[in-house]
């Protein structure tokens, strides 16, 4: 008996762990990403100590390296920083850009990409549920802020060149896993205008 009480106390336990751990990893990431954002936030305003440095370090090497700035779509509740890159680094802390897109709020099509659902954090698992005419804000290293309308979104191949299309024209989009990996659900914004 005493050694059926110990399995079923060890099956407990273990079921416990594996409810815990991921909500717990995925606290941890939020935490994370808001220490990236405040600190994005902070750098407008004053110099980093060495001492905030020391304590900091994780944090001020990746910003240093990548972080270039924020995205915020206030109707689906999202803010991440946005890291140079798409690679597994950058997409496990936050939003990346892909390199060989136009920069953040310049000219062409500058190309986001986030994980749709992760145990690290949510970043792009609401996308799908952005609507047209829904406003994205982006700001970039230099504090200019550009502000996107949702205009239109497909789902589409993992290689279909509608993502990434060069235009001459200040255009965002945004790209996201669908359809448990083998598809991409992606959204084409446009600044909003004077009045818009």
């Amino acid at each position: 008996m005493r050694k059926n009480g110990r399995s079923a106390v060890c099956f407990i336990l273990l079921g416990i762990a594996i409810v815990v751990i991921p909500f717990l990893l995925r606290m941890r990431q939020e935490q994370d990403t808001q220490m990236y954002v405040k600190e994005f936030e902070e750098e407008e305003h004053e110099e980093k100590t060495d001492k905030k440095k020391d304590s900091k370090e994780k944090f001020s090497l990746l910003s240093k390296e990548g972080v270039i700035g924020i995205i915020e779509i206030p109707d689906l509740n999202i803010k991440y920083p946005i890291f140079e890159g798409t690679g597994n680094t950058q997409l496990n802390e936050g939003i990346g850009h892909m390199t060989e897109t136009a920069g953040l709020c310049g000219k062409g099509n500058c190309v986001l990409a986030g994980h749709n659902g992760s145990r690290r954090g949510v970043y792009f698992t609401y996308l799908c549920n952005i609507e047209a005419g829904t406003r994205v804000k982006i700001t970039n290293k230099k504090r200019e802020t550009h502000e996107y309308m949702a205009q239109e979104m497909r789902v589409v191949s993992p290689y279909d060149e509608w993502v990434t299309e060069e235009s001459e024209d200040e255009i965002l989009t945004l790209f996201t896993c669908a359809s448990h990996g083998t598809r991409r659900f992606a959204v084409k914004c446009v600044p909003v205008t004077e009045g818009g």
